[in-house]
């Protein structure tokens, strides 16, 4: 595929109750992505839909060698940057410099806690401070001192969630690495790229120090239109809160403007990634379906995902953040599948 291609997972328990089984079973599957080779996984970070994302993001670090392990995407306002400094050092630890944090301006975490998502200042300070914390021993936020006491520390790899042209530049100005989530088609994804490396210049640093990797909306099943309905709460999801800004300078096409911004008005928070929700009807009622698709979206059998991480390789994305969401088993089939019958078709 014209050089090598580069995976990580990010896994979400659907179950509403995280057991002990269900703790040996996740250790199982961090074992699993490790012997695949997978470059990372993680787990969300928000009490409105998931269970406690350290302790799931320490089950991962129990099961790993190799791959990084971290939360995607936490946010700066249900983590103090203490808590997260604390956090980030003893899993760093625990994986011997594995550990990753993705933060973002947040969503449904902050939203469901009565906040706004972030601003981009605030996420800077918010990034600033626990890099220092780590380094130094202390670091300031919101005109706060904040300590921490158990020596310094090397840098830990931060990420950059960003949906839209301001925050790509901003991932480009002081991420390790960027989370793209603005889409999949060749002319989003040459154009994401060139603002991720807008804001490195900007700043004075190399672009190539910033890796991109790109969100896919996925959901892989042996059943194609099984995959395909499973997929469409979560492009409701990203269609929200990635247009939330306006469409403006998105490349969205003119034809689905109004129909976008009638979305983002009318969707419902309490329906978040709900299946067969209201906000799955509305981008369907809107004629906005086939958009999400094509834009964000990846669903099917295992020939269907690897002719399309074919296209997307072709389209110039290099590094995918893939979706498993389920129950234990089907992120089990899931991993399994992948692992053994798309990897060898697509490395």
């Amino acid at each position: 595929m014209g050089g090598t291609l580069e995976f990580a997972m990010q896994f979400t328990v659907v179950e509403p109750v995280f057991t002990r089984r269900h703790a040996h079973r996740l250790i199982e599957l961090a074992r699993m992505a490790d012997d695949f080779g997978l470059h990372s996984i993680g787990v969300g970070d928000t009490g409105f839909r998931l269970n406690e994302a350290a302790a799931r993001v320490t089950l991962l670090a129990l099961g790993t060698t190799r791959t990084y392990v971290g939360m995607r995407p936490t946010n700066p306002w249900t983590r103090d940057p203490q808590i997260a400094a604390a956090f980030l050092a003893t899993i760093d630890a625990m994986t011997e410099g594995r550990a990753f944090m993705e933060i973002a301006t947040g969503d449904s975490a902050v939203r469901s806690v009565g906040r706004s998502p972030a601003t981009r200042a605030r996420l800077e300070e918010y990034v600033r401070c626990v890099r220092d914390v780590l380094a130094i021993g202390h670091g300031r936020f919101e005109g706060r001192d904040i300590r921490a006491y158990g020596g310094e520390r090397g840098p830990v790899r931060i990420s950059v969630g960003a949906e839209g042209p301001r925050m790509l530049e901003l991932a480009g100005a002081i991420g390790d690495a960027v989370s793209i989530g603005t889409g999949l088609t060749p002319e989003v994804v040459a154009w994401s790229l060139e603002q991720v490396e807008r804001g490195a210049r900007r700043r004075g640093r190399d672009p190539a120090g910033v890796q991109p990797w790109f969100t896919v909306r996925s959901v892989l099943d042996a059943d194609r239109e099984t995959a395909r309905n499973r997929v469409l709460p979560s492009l409701a999801s990203i269609l929200h809160h990635s247009m939330r800004g306006g469409v403006e300078g998105r490349l969205v096409p003119e034809r689905h403007h109004d129909a976008v911004r009638e979305y983002v008005g009318q969707y419902n928070l309490a329906d978040h990634q709900r299946p067969a929700g209201t906000n799955e009807l509305l981008m369907e009622r809107l004629g906005l379906t086939e958009f999400a698709m094509t834009r964000w979206g990846m669903a099917g059998d295992p020939g269907g995902w690897i002719r399309r991480i074919s296209d997307l390789a072709a389209s110039g994305v290099r590094r995918m953040w893939l979706a498993n969401r389920g129950s234990l088993p089907q992120l089990e089939w899931v991993l399994r599948t992948f692992g053994e019958r798309v990897l060898p078709h697509v490395r």
